[in-house]
This record gives C-alpha cells, structure tokens and sequence, in this order.
C-alpha cells in the first residue's frame, strides 16, 4: 500500500525511501518539482543508477528542462503510475518535498483556469520581488504559505487574479476536485534546523565536488538554458555564475547554502500545516532509527487503499 514520506532538503528522506522500499518491497514515487527534469541529476538529489538498479523509481526525467511541466500535467502522471502500482498489487512511497505536489494527490487540483500566455509573458518581465509583492498585496492568504521565489507558482497566482477576478486561495478552497490519495497516510521528517544547516553544508560540498560544476556547464550548453523552468531549481543559477567566473566556489557555496535553509525552513512550515500528519524526529547525521524503520514498514503492510 502507499506512504508519503515528506521532509524538508537534506532531512535523509531518500536514504530512509531506499531502506522502507527494500525491506517492504515497495517502490518509490518521486515528490520532487525539479526531479521531473532530465539533466537535473546531482543539484536536485536525484537516485543515482545503482539505486535505481536497487528500487524501481517513478515520476522522474519526465520531460526535458526546457519544457513547461505544471501541477496538473504531474497529477495526470501520478495518476497514471497510481493505477499501475495498485494493478500490480505493490507497495509505494512518495517520497520528496514539494508540497504542492502532496496537496495535488490528496487535496486534489483548482478548476481555475489555464494561464493565458500574453498573461503569463506579460507577468514575466517583472522581477521576482515585483511579483512576490503584488501577490502579497493581492492574496496575502496565499502568499502567507506560498514559497514567493517560485516564480513559476506567483505567476500563476497573479495570471488567475488577472484573468478571473478571483484569488489563487479562493479557488483552491472553493473550487478543488477531490484527491485520489486522501486517505493515504502522511510522515514527515523534522530533523533539528540548528543541526540541519551543517548537514546542508556538507551536502552542498559534495555536489559540488561530485560533478555538478559540469552538470551545470552542459545544460548552460542548452539554447535558452537560463529561461527554462528547471535553470529555477536551487543552486543552479549560483553554480552558473561560478562557471562564468562571476563569484568564486565558496561564495556560490555560501548562497546555495543560505538558500537551501530558508527553503528548508519554509517546507517544514508548510508541512506542518497538513491535515493529520505524523512527525517522525531525526537527526540526519545519524544512522536511521531501527523502531522509525519498522513503524514504517508496518504502515506500508497496513496502509490505506487510495479510492
């Protein structure tokens, strides 16, 4: 049966994923905005082929960076490989930290409209605190548990107030259609942010040191590289301006690091804010919890059936 198994950036969620789903049998279904991207392997964290090779993974390189790739076009995906795991009668993680997308699978998506493109280029030459600040004023509801550096997610907002007179929170509280995971339980990882931040460190330098100087030359390789949705996932555009020599590696390091925490900060914020949730405390410099382990084992054998 399917968990999700949310956390905030560096919490271990991918190492516990790996250990649930080989002692459960269970397979692992990604939660992650930029994981979709193919290309965005070592920045974003994503399973290398050995742990791919170990535990069959979904909903990642999807489609390529420079596509558009909303929330609607992942629920459509999820949906897809929802119905197979359950015809297949296997157990399932979705696992990852993006919020919006849990919210999709068990909140289910907004019947707002489309973002209208002239809407949407219009909106887009506007900086990023233009915007956050517009949709403060707008839709402070919103913007209160929004993270306000997702361009992409603020330009949603504002195209629907734009094109349909009504707040981004007013559709999703009135106009939801019904998830097709409600009933399914939800964990989270609440590492210590006093302890979190040296982890983060430590995970920045390894990227880094593994390669993803050169992952980030490639894709800048790319017609149009910058203005693709995947170039907006975190440390990509610092590692960008390390490769063109405008800031040195401890100083892209610094600010991948600075960024990663205030983004740790704010999913644990949103995290908090689910229905129901059950908080498993962790300390990520440590080995996984043996009771954690089989607690979780116990709820992937006994979880509920999505409707």
């Amino acid at each position: 049966m399917p968990i999700f198994l949310l956390g905030p950036t560096a919490a271990g969620k991918s190492r516990l994923a790996m250990t649930l789903a080989e002692q459960g049998g269970a397979e692992i279904a990604s939660l992650d905005a930029f994981q979709i991207y193919r290309g965005l392997d070592i920045g974003t964290g994503k399973p290398n082929q050995e742990e791919q090779a170990r535990v069959r993974h979904h909903l990642i390189d999807l489609v390529e960076a420079k596509e558009d790739f909303s929330s609607a076009d992942y629920a459509r995906e999820a949906q897809r490989v929802l119905h197979d795991l359950k015809r297949r009668k296997v157990n399932s993680i979705w696992v990852g930290g993006t919020g919006l997308y849990h919210r999709v699978m068990t909140q289910g998506l907004s019947k707002a409209p489309g973002t209208d493109r002239a809407t949407a280029e219009n909106l887009e030459k506007k900086t990023t605190e233009e915007l956050a600040e517009t949709v403060r004023k707008i839709d402070p509801g919103w913007a209160e548990n929004a993270d306000l550096q997702n361009r992409r997610r603020v330009v949603r907002a504002l195209a629907v107030w734009e094109q349909t007179g009504r707040k981004m929170s007013e559709w999703q509280k009135k106009e939801t259609e019904p998830g097709p995971m409600a009933r399914v339980e939800t964990w989270c990882l609440v590492p210590p942010m006093e302890l979190l931040g040296g982890v983060i460190r430590r995970r920045v330098e390894g990227m880094l040191a593994e390669g993803w100087i050169e992952e980030v030359k490639g894709l800048m390789e790319r017609p149009g590289w910058e203005r693709c949705g995947g170039s907006r996932a975190i440390g990509y555009g610092e590692v960008a301006k390390l490769v063109r020599g405008e800031i040195g590696r401890d100083e892209a390091c610094d600010k991948i690091v600075s960024a990663t925490r205030a983004y740790a900060k704010r999913q644990l914020t949103w995290f908090r804010g689910i229905p129901n949730v059950r908080s498993i405390e962790i300390d990520p410099r440590e080995p996984l919890p043996k009771a954690g382990v089989e607690m979780l084992v116990r709820a992937l054998e006994l979880g509920a059936i999505p409707k």
